[in-house]
């Protein structure tokens, strides 16, 4: 999806004023500018505050590289900086999501460790509710309900992707708290 947003993005900053400077620019987008690997390697810290501090320490790294080069730096219709760091930060936030939901799924509930099996009902509950969460995630972030109240701006994907990055990491902590079996 991030490929495909650059994609139409550069696309249409090509056809700006500024197209000598698209390919320079696609160029310098680089998803090592988004340094959280660390908010996900400790309990201590939050979460949330850390990866956004990151989100907005990518985008002024990028902005600074882009006018160290002389380049354009793309908003509006184009990718801009903080929308493609908001886009990497989401990324990285739903891979964490997605693997304290695989970890706990495998676990399976407490006293299922049998020979049985795993207490399949219980795993059934907890993967309805996981999709419940995403379609309440997908609306709250959507452009019909978010971008009304970000109205005038061109920067509404970075809107609705902090939104979803802040969900993840919030749902993510929620199953890692109720679901982890030890902890």
């Amino acid at each position: 999806m991030l490929k495909r947003i650059l994609a139409i993005g550069f696309t249409i900053m090509g056809t700006s004023a500024h197209a000598y400077d698209s390919e320079a620019a696609a160029a310098e987008y680089d998803k090592s500018y988004l340094k959280v690997e660390e908010c996900f390697e400790s309990d201590s810290i939050n979460r949330e505050a850390c990866v956004i501090s990151g989100i907005q320490e990518c985008v002024k790294d990028l902005e600074e590289v882009l006018e160290s080069k002389g380049l354009y730096i793309p908003g509006g219709a184009a990718v801009s900086p903080h929308e493609y760091c908001n886009y990497i930060g989401l990324e990285r936030a739903d891979e964490h999501l997605n693997a304290v939901y695989q970890r706990i799924m495998n676990q399976g509930p407490l006293g299922s460790q049998d020979e049985a099996g795993i207490d399949e009902e219980g795993v059934a509950d907890l993967r309805a509710a996981q999709r419940l969460w995403l379609q309440f995630a997908n609306e709250m972030c959507s452009e019909d309900n978010i971008v009304g109240w970000h109205k005038g701006g061109s920067g509404w994907g970075a809107v609705l992707a902090e939104c979803t990055t802040r969900l993840s990491i919030q749902q993510a902590e929620n199953l890692d708290r109720f679901f982890t079996i030890g902890n």
